[in-house]
């Protein structure tokens, strides 16, 4: 149980906010604080069952130097408290300005009379000193012209009302839950796992390979898990694969008012189906490649005929496997059938025909929060192997050097993005995945995830130095103009082992050796394994990934790992 102090000398609306916000919340309890007997707060503790105390200037010194807590919050607590009273406890405090500007009294009023462009509010640590200490975060507004004093004001206090609750949320220690079971959630995890904001790590659907990072959930269906989620007070659920996103687990979750990763159903649809993809790219007039779509075999002629260098593609979800490359027309005939007759049963019952582009590909990440885009450094996806096949993808470099020209290019995508997001009204914070191709002319736009990919996020996550988990959870809380993003000094690469024959037919259950046996210059993260007797056996086509920003050092850990079936992709120096 964590014991929080709110102090509050008047009104106490942030009072009532945060209690209100954590109402469902077991493991913590709270007291209030007040100097004031005649303060309007008191009865706000009365209406929601908070215990009280009452006590003048003297008795609140005694009063810290007797007590601990976890976190004392000050919410509208106009007393100077002393250095000795300060340090006895974690103390921190809201402010309605953009510190260090404005600090005391009448700060939205000095914002109002002085026409400022902005103002917003500031959660910091507390000292002896009035609105000074460390800043914990900030949130701007922007102020309309056309509001009155009382209008600024409402609407600060909407975001202190909103932020201070989560903030403090994140200071406690955050409960958290990666669900899938690749390589990809098993760096989430690992990143997650090094978090100085994690009080606890809980994970659905992991493999065997690192479920000893936290505890495991065993559920029946989404909405068992949902309940599980909120019995353990999760604070923030990160869905690592496509699949739970388009089943619609992110709506579940949500109804149970958990803060989550990823997309709803209705719009994890732009990777679900390629057809609805292309279809919003058309309405904000984003660059894709010219397309037909065929649902019967009779047509293939026909609608082959509309392209100079067709390309196929199953319009739902296959794994990183549903596109088709080929010269040779008769092979994508027989492939284009192949897939109207369900090769990926019902996803590919729909398929796309479009005109093959030429160029450099990449993928950009950008996490959205429903409010902001905060873009990651752009990394390159390895998928085909040396047969020409496509797969999940068998490597991944981060991050990759563009020119200036391409550079503004890209800005002008991302501008595009944000007006999609925005004008879609898309309100859950996720993951926007564009797979980009950079021709001679432009950029187009070949498809979109949303969610990490799998093997960039095992690059990416490395290469960028931030506190993963502070991003995760600003982006949950449309807090991502606050984070600052820290890049390594060198790039990061990705190489993935693979069972032998991938993607096609291969054998599982082949034990795996001497995965143990190597320093920290590599990471390995674990994609499809079992562990029976504390051996190591595969148990599907990607098996594991090596990160490091060294190859050598990647392709001596694949070198010396011990599996008859390996296979991986060999990447020029």
């Amino acid at each position: 149980m964590k014991n929080i102090l709110i102090l509050s000398s008047k009104n106490g609306s942030n009072f009532e906010a945060i209690i209100k916000y954590f109402k469902n919340r077991t493991d913590i309890n709270f007291k209030l604080l007040t100097d004031n007997k005649e303060a309007y707060v008191i009865k706000r503790a009365k209406k929601l069952g908070v215990e009280y105390f009452c006590l003048n200037k003297d008795e609140i010194k005694d009063f810290f130097l007797k007590n601990k807590f976890d976190l004392v919050v000050m919410a509208g607590f106009f007393k100077i408290l002393d250095k000795e009273t300060i340090e006895t406890n974690t103390f921190i405090n809201i402010h309605p300005s953009l510190l260090p500007k404005y600090k005391g009294l009448n700060a939205i009023e000095y914002a109002y009379v002085n026409n400022d462009l902005k103002t917003g509010i500031t959660i910091h640590y507390a000292n002896e000193y009035v609105d000074e200490g460390e800043i914990i975060f900030q949130k701007e507004l922007e102020i309309n012209p056309d509001w009155n004093l009382w209008k600024l004001e409402r609407e600060v206090h909407k975001l202190e009302h909103y932020y201070y609750p989560r903030i403090i949320e994140k200071l406690l220690g955050l409960n958290v839950l990666v669900v899938g079971g690749g390589a990809r959630e098993h760096v989430i995890a690992q990143k997650i796992k090094k978090s100085k904001l994690l009080d606890t790590l809980y994970l659905a659907d992991c493999n065997d390979g690192f479920s000893s990072l936290g505890n495991k959930i065993e559920y029946t269906d989404y909405q068992n898990l949902a309940l599980q989620a909120k019995k353990r007070n999760i604070s923030l659920v990160v869905v690592g694969s496509e699949e739970y996103l388009s089943n619609g687990l992110v709506d579940i979750l949500n109804k149970y008012n958990i803060k989550t990763i990823g997309p709803n159903k209705k719009f994890a649809k732009l990777e679900s189906s390629k057809l609805f993809a292309k279809k919003i790219m058309k309405k904000y007039n984003i660059k894709t490649a010219p397309y037909k779509k065929i649902t019967s075999a009779k047509k293939i002629d026909k609608y082959l005929s509309y392209f100079k260098n067709p390309v196929i593609k199953a319009d739902g979800l296959a794994k990183g496997k549903g596109v088709y490359l080929s010269n040779d027309i008769d092979l994508i005939k027989r492939e284009l059938i192949y897939y109207l007759n369900g090769k990926f049963d019902k996803s590919s019952k729909t398929t796309l025909i479009e005109e093959r582009l030429y160029g450099d590909e990449v993928s950009l990440f950008s996490f959205w929060d429903g409010e902001n885009l905060l873009h990651f450094p752009l990394c390159r996806d390895f998928k085909q192997n040396d047969k020409g096949q496509n797969t999940g993808g068998l490597a991944s470099v981060c991050p990759v050097e563009i020119d200036f020209e391409t550079n503004e290019k890209l800005n002008i995508y991302k501008g595009k993005l944000f007006e999609l997001l925005k004008n879609e009204k898309i309100k859950t914070p996720f993951v926007v995945y564009s797979g980009l191709i950079i021709t001679k002319d432009d950029i187009y736009v070949l498809e979109y995830n949303v969610r990490l990919g799998d093997p960039e996020a095992q690059s990416l996550l490395n290469y960028i130095n931030n506190d993963w988990l502070e991003i995760f959870f600003m982006c949950s809380i449309k807090g991502l103009t606050f984070i600052n993003l820290k890049e390594n000094k060198k790039p990061f690469t990705t190489v993935v082992m693979t069972s032998k024959g991938y993607p096609d037919e291969i054998k599982k259950g082949v034990e795996i050796q001497n995965i143990n046996s190597f320093n920290n210059k590599t990471e390995i993260y674990f994609s499809n394994i079992i562990i029976t007797d504390g051996k190591i056996f595969s148990n599907g086509g990607r098996v594991l990934s090596v990160t490091s920003d060294n190859r050598s050092d990647i392709y001596r850990t694949l070198n010396d790992i011990v599996f008859e079936q390996k296979e991986y992709k060999i990447l020029d120096a």
